[in-house]
């Protein structure tokens, strides 16, 4: 089968992101909550909370991916900001607020991105073939695809893209099949004409097999797949570099 398009999935597939595990984000999400609870009270919500307890409270409101992260639903951080002020009083807050305190939380995360040194090599090869391409990617907190595409930006790499499905946009993520289904929509090709290239057999591979595409796994760490993990059509076993550190400002 020749494909006509290629689906790239964004952190540890073409750039590498902080941190990669629940554990990971679930701790980062805390230290940010810690940091940005003064804000909150800038917005008029009444937090009487130790800062533990509001940090408690507060992880069960915004950070619900035990249940939902592959649910195939998203949940826009915005709307979590919301919820969260909310709960302490504060029913309603701007869109201009609710932005502030996006940005507050995602800046670390985006400031200690880095592009793989293959990364370029393959886009422009991938271009110079006229192949169409397309990012889809489930964003931390599902966070407004604006910030991934600045992170895109700054290194150099958002002009290759045709499409933009990211879930902080949607009302998907993968691994539902609706999420790769748009992204063939905007680049107005079959999804048998498609290859998803992702690092993770959960969201990506097994999400590529659902919408009928073909897939190809960035197995970066080298990774044996346990029993029953969706199975990829390729393997691509790339040499890691050697691991970003995220410091919380």
């Amino acid at each position: 089968m020749e494909f006509h398009a290629v689906l790239f999935d964004l952190g540890q597939t073409l750039l590498e992101y902080p941190g990669n595990t629940h554990e990971f984000w679930r701790e980062y999400l805390e230290e940010r909550l810690a940091e940005i609870r003064a804000t909150l009270s800038d917005t008029g919500a009444h937090i009487e909370d130790t800062t533990e307890i509001f940090v408690e409270r507060a992880m069960d409101i915004v950070w619900p991916e035990r249940k939902i992260n592959m649910s195939g639903k998203s949940w826009h951080f915005g709307e979590r900001v919301r919820a969260l002020l909310a709960a302490y009083g504060r029913e309603k807050c701007t869109d201009r607020e609710c932005e502030e305190l996006t940005d507050a939380f995602y800046q670390p995360i985006g400031a200690a991105t880095r592009r793989y040194p293959e990364t370029l090599e393959v886009l422009e090869a991938l271009r110079k073939r006229g192949l169409r391409m397309a990012i889809i990617s489930n964003a931390p907190g599902d966070v407004p695809g604006r910030l991934l595409r600045a992170d895109m930006r700054r290194w150099e790499i958002e002009q290759f893209f045709d499409a933009f499905v990211i879930s902080g946009d949607v009302t998907c993520r993968k691994p539902n099949p609706e999420f790769m289904w748009a992204a063939a929509r905007e680049l107005r090709v079959e999804p048998e004409e498609c290859l998803v290239v992702g690092d993770s057999l959960r969201a990506d591979i097994a999400g590529a097999g659902a919408a009928g595409m073909k897939s190809a796994w960035v197995n970066r760490e080298q990774d044996h797949p346990s029993a029953g993990s969706p199975t990829p059509d390729h393997t691509l076993c790339l040499v890691p570099i050697p691991p970003v550190s995220l410091q919380v400002a």
